[in-house]
């Protein structure tokens, strides 16, 4: 399924509120284009790399790059992040949160199988049963 038609399916081609990009790359590129206009934030804790942000200006929405492990690494801001992690723990209890899950779930004699999905650029997150 493309963007787009994810896009129209789950918003009515209203695009997501917030986009949470953990892949990078082309995933971060294809997260530009399914945010909402004029309210719509993507984010991403891989953000580095060569990406068009065109897609961001013509629908005047916001982007912002996360180093997750920095105040890990250097202490700074830990307990801000730990509060973060709160609220975003309390919102999933709540059932406010929706992962975009992959349709397929593997067991762990497909591990090879789960990867090469995710290599090969798939939409969700796959889910492997241990």
């Amino acid at each position: 399924m493309s963007v787009d038609e994810y896009v129209a399916t789950h918003t009515s081609g209203q695009g997501f509120d917030i986009v949470y990009d953990t892949v990078g790359g082309a995933t971060l590129d294809a997260s530009f284009a399914a945010v909402r206009r004029y309210t719509g934030h993507a984010l991403s804790c891989l953000g580095w790399g060569s990406h068009a942000l065109a897609p961001l200006s013509f629908r005047g929405a916001t982007y912002s790059g996360v180093f997750t492990l920095l105040p890990l690494l250097t202490g700074a801001g830990r307990a801000h992040h730990g509060e973060i992690l709160a609220r975003a723990a309390a919102l999933a209890e709540a059932g406010k949160l929706r992962p975009l899950l992959n349709e397929r779930t593997f067991s762990t004699a497909e591990i090879d199988a789960a990867h090469a999905l995710v290599a090969s650029g798939s939409l969700g997150k796959v889910v492997v049963e241990i």
